[in-house]
């Protein structure tokens, strides 16, 4: 099945190449590797042309790359691996080449050093695009880590009370999560309490929870190379009425935002739906410039659903939904989901409640 997915994958990344004019493609970063060749290593390099594949990778990754690819011709390098890179795309007689846009400096003049008269093409946004649509085993993939930070923060918040810091609660989480079969954490978990709320990726510090305090947190599991990107707000003993005022707008933009997701529907669109309810509560000042992001082997992937984003949203589709008002010196709300685009609109991935109350 592995390597019925990956031809599909291979076949669009070669339709890509070809409409770019290039011969091969070169693709040193972690996520493209591993979604074109299954490889999980962290060194090497992978190049595809229109007749094989070559991963040029150093004698720690060998056994592993041979067990975990098919093929894929394993090439081990020593010291110099872009000699070595460079001499197997001069073997394929390749006129250009394709590379991906964040490819390190350094690494691209090493290389066209190497191979003078290869024009290097930046593929742009075009290999995140590609993986936009996620397939079967994707989705269940990202389901699973959104299971596993679900049960996680379920556990740590019947936990919780007033006291502890925001460190001890984004410690509790990485503990839990690990525990329950994670791979780690997807991204730096942000904890934030009462006027800290307000900065919308607040670290964790040593800051403790006071009565009457809203503390937002962003986390997610990773879970065989997928991540998953909650939100919640935790309810820390009796809130002031005018602070849950500002989550049931947050909850309405959630809503309206929701309804807006279906097939052929734009990230634009979308992103000015949840948009509106905060512009009629007079608060769009409070707000963030988007909604949400795609979700994959990367945290932050396409589709970018923010204000005029281009994007047309597809069945398979995974991103966050993810509203969120902002009140200097005050506080802060923000609501997360991860859904799926579906033939019939949108599925939310996410079963938490989106605030949390919990013991003082």
């Amino acid at each position: 099945m592995q390597s019925t997915r990956i031809d599909k994958r291979l076949a669009r990344l070669r339709a890509l190449m070809a409409a770019q004019n290039a011969d091969a493609a070169l693709l040193p970063l972690y996520e493209n590797r591993r979604y074109y060749s299954g490889f999980t290593g962290s060194n090497g390099v992978l190049i595809v042309s229109g007749g094989g594949l070559v991963l040029v990778t150093d004698r720690r990754y060998t056994r592993q790359a041979e067990e975990q690819t098919q093929g894929v011709r394993i090439v081990e390098h020593a010291a110099d691996r872009y000699t070595l890179v460079a001499g197997e795309i001069k073997a394929l007689a390749a006129r250009s080449l394709l590379i991906e846009s964040n490819m390190p400096v350094a690494e691209y003049l090493a290389l066209g050093a190497l191979l003078p008269g290869i024009p290097m093409i930046p593929a742009g946004d075009a290999l995140l695009d590609l993986r936009m649509v996620k397939d079967e085993a994707e989705i269940a993939n990202i389901r699973t880590a959104i299971c596993l930070s679900e049960q996680a923060l379920a556990e740590v918040a019947a936990q919780c009370k007033t006291g502890m810091t925001e460190k001890d609660i984004a410690d509790e989480l990485s503990y839990r999560v690990s525990r329950k079969g994670a791979e780690a954490m997807s991204f730096g978990t942000i904890v934030a309490a009462g006027e800290r709320g307000a900065l919308a990726h607040g670290t964790p510090t040593a800051r403790r929870v006071q009565p009457g305090e809203m503390v937002v947190v962003d986390f997610g599991a990773l879970y065989n190379g997928y991540c998953a990107d909650l939100t919640r707000t935790l309810l820390f003993g009796e809130v002031p009425a005018e602070r849950l005022q500002t989550f049931d707008v947050v909850e309405r933009a959630f809503v309206a935002a929701l309804s807006a997701i279906a097939p052929g529907a734009t990230a634009a669109h979308v992103d000015e739906a949840h948009r509106k309810v905060f512009r009629e509560a007079g608060m769009e000042n409070y707000a963030l410039k988007g909604l949400g992001h795609g979700i994959g082997l990367e945290i932050h992937e396409h589709p970018r659903v923010v204000i005029a984003g281009a994007h047309v949203l597809r069945a398979g589709m995974v991103f966050t939904v993810e509203p969120g008002l902002y009140i200097p010196g005050s506080h802060g709300v923000r609501t997360e989901d991860d859904v799926l685009v579906v033939s019939g609109g949108v599925e939310n991935l996410c079963t938490l409640p989106h605030h949390i109350p919990v013991a003082q």
